[in-house]
């Protein structure tokens, strides 16, 4: 029998980094290691949130983690959730392969006697083909299943790596698209400029530019988690890049002119797998497309570190379609904890399921640019009530 227990302090957390990473690279899932997570907890989880983390040993081996974490009186219904979503997809628990269902297991029936108990368990990016959804609703206790809503799936681009190298896979893409890269990058570099990785001497630099350029590149645009997020954001990148940039999964890749930063994307690793998480750039140099020499710049680079996989994070913007062979989806749902408070709990959810559906049917039925003028129309209207 596996044993569980739940973790509600952060320093408890961090002694047991070296086994939740094992797992995050097993798993190949960048965004639930220990590192990334830890960061988050240190410069970006609300004020009043606490673990709520359970750890699943098999006598003293770590075989399963679910790093949720509360929040307290927000909306009258105690949610636990999964952290980083502000930042990026793919938000799961950990598992030694194969064991997947035993941990839910255990997780489940020691979410059933936490305290405070949970009303909901929330999802925000979990990925579809896990069957963690599945498997933590089958695994409750007792009688009756949790009832799970799922209103929201957003497609997810993958590069599969599989043509081995960076110059078998430019081979199989379109002329027309090879032609533009080569023009750009040639163009780039006959105009002075200059691609690169962040070191550990230009990191606090290179991550502050970041920042800055992402919110350069949403202004008027509407919403972007990372804006509101701020210096934050760039606190988080600098933890990052010095726990995992000697390890080689952390790459912070800056395009330069005369100097001056005019791209910046973020990019981490873990077992195989590599995640775009954000990028931003300067209009001024729209002409250059910074933003797709950035990250063609970067897919050569996973070539090179021999990665089996390339995250292009959440959304099927057009840009990251043509880099990729493949989508992995992702959801947003809830699982609702049967009992007394049941009725409540389905009350105060029916609000956000409904705002969930209408966001999926917008990224359904409306382009890339229909969505920015949306998101921008939003935008305007929230500072006017603020």
């Amino acid at each position: 029998m596996l044993e569980a227990e739940l973790v509600t302090d952060v320093e408890r957390l961090a002694a047991l980094a070296p086994e939740w990473d094992a797992l995050a690279v097993a798993a190949q899932l960048p965004q639930m290691s220990a590192a990334w997570v830890l960061a988050w907890w240190r410069h970006i989880a609300p004020a009043a949130a606490t673990p709520r983390t359970v750890v699943v040993r098999d006598g003293s081996e770590v075989v399963g983690i679910a790093p949720f974490y509360v929040e307290p009186g927000t909306g009258g219904r105690l949610d636990y959730r999964l952290p980083g979503i502000e930042l990026a997809g793919r938000l799961a628990p950990l598992a030694v392969p194969g064991r997947e269902w035993e941990v839910a297991e255990a997780t489940v029936a020691t979410l059933a006697q936490a305290e405070p108990r949970p009303d909901a368990l929330r999802f925000e990016g979990i990925p579809l083909d896990a069957h963690w959804l599945t498997a933590l609703r089958d695994c409750w206790p007792g009688a009756l299943r949790p009832p799970l809503r799922l209103p929201q799936v957003e497609g997810n681009p993958l590069m599969s790596l599989r043509e081995g190298s960076f110059d078998a896979w430019l081979a199989g893409r379109s002329s027309n698209f090879r032609g533009q890269m080569r023009r750009l990058r040639r163009r780039f570099l006959e105009a002075g400029g200059v691609s690169r990785l962040a070191t550990a001497e230009t990191l606090a630099a290179d991550a502050a530019a970041l920042t800055r350029l992402h919110a350069m590149r949403w202004d008027g645009r509407g919403h972007s988690n990372l804006v509101d997020l701020d210096d934050r954001f760039t606190a988080f990148t600098v933890d990052l890049g010095e726990q995992l940039l000697a390890d080689d999964r952390f790459a912070l890749r800056v395009l330069e002119l005369d100097g001056e930063a005019i791209c910046a994307q973020l990019f981490v690793g873990a077992g195989g797998t590599v995640l775009f998480v954000n990028g931003g750039w300067d209009e001024r140099h729209a002409s250059m497309k910074p933003s797709l020499l950035c990250l063609f710049d970067e897919v050569e680079h996973v070539f090179e570190q021999g990665a089996q996989r390339f995250d292009l994070g959440v959304g099927e913007q057009s840009y990251k379609l043509r880099f990729s062979d493949g989508s992995a989806p992702l959801a947003w749902g809830v699982l609702m904890m049967p009992g007394a408070r049941l009725p409540l709990t389905a009350a105060r959810t029916a609000p956000a399921l409904a705002r969930a559906r209408l966001r999926d049917s917008a990224h359904r039925m409306l382009s890339d640019e229909q969505l920015g003028r949306l998101r921008a129309a939003h935008g305007k209207l929230r500072s006017i009530r603020t």
